[in-house]
């Protein structure tokens, strides 16, 4: 009985799949998108399975810019939560782990606009783009943004606003504005000691 309860939620959630969610690149099974949001680039959006990204959400994914071509993909791992009101911006791959938590505000981007000179409207400018990633088990805090060229190891914590501007090596915990290095796991010790 349970077997064919479970092949019924599976063949539902196929279903709502390509009703709700034709035209994405990939949305993996028991995953969900709360509206209103805004997405670009949808199609170069892959989700994995048991994902969950909540209202108010920017995900754009530039695959042009000012006649120049990007190569934007955005690649989420599986059982990883986005909250509301996240920003993501790919205009390279831009690869979240899998069972990563992502709080409420965050900011993560792989691309900046460069300044060629004054007196331009800053959106017709350049992209100068970094490549930027963030590993498995990760949680970023309420408010953390994550700048281009920044690539964040597995088991990382980030605390709320910080602002991570380097690479963030594994097991690692950090906080502050530029982010520092406060906590490492120590294997074994099993626990988080400070620096």
């Amino acid at each position: 009985m349970a077997n064919r309860k479970e092949m019924i939620i599976a063949s539902a959630m196929r279903i709502r799949n390509m009703l709700f969610f034709h035209g994405y690149g990939h949305i993996g099974s028991c995953s969900y998108l709360l509206k209103p949001m805004r997405i670009i680039g949808k199609k170069y959006i892959n989700i994995g399975d048991h994902c969950s990204i909540l209202h108010h959400a920017r995900i754009e994914v530039i695959r042009q810019w000012e006649n120049k071509n990007c190569q934007g993909c955005l690649n989420i791992g599986n059982h990883s939560s986005i909250e509301q009101r996240c920003h993501i911006i790919a205009a390279n791959q831009l690869n979240i782990g899998h069972d990563c938590v992502i709080s409420a505000d965050v900011y993560i981007a792989d691309c900046n606009h460069k300044i060629t000179g004054i007196n331009k409207n800053i959106m017709v400018e350049p992209l100068e783009i970094k490549k930027t990633s963030i590993g498995n088990y990760c949680f970023l805090g309420i408010g953390v943004k994550i700048l281009p060229g920044v690539t964040i190891g597995d088991n990382v914590i980030v605390g709320a606003n910080s602002v991570v501007n380097k690479d963030v090596e594994s097991n690692t915990m950090v906080a502050g504005n530029p982010a520092k290095i406060i906590k490492k796991f120590d294997t074994v010790l099993n626990e988080w000691v400070k620096v």
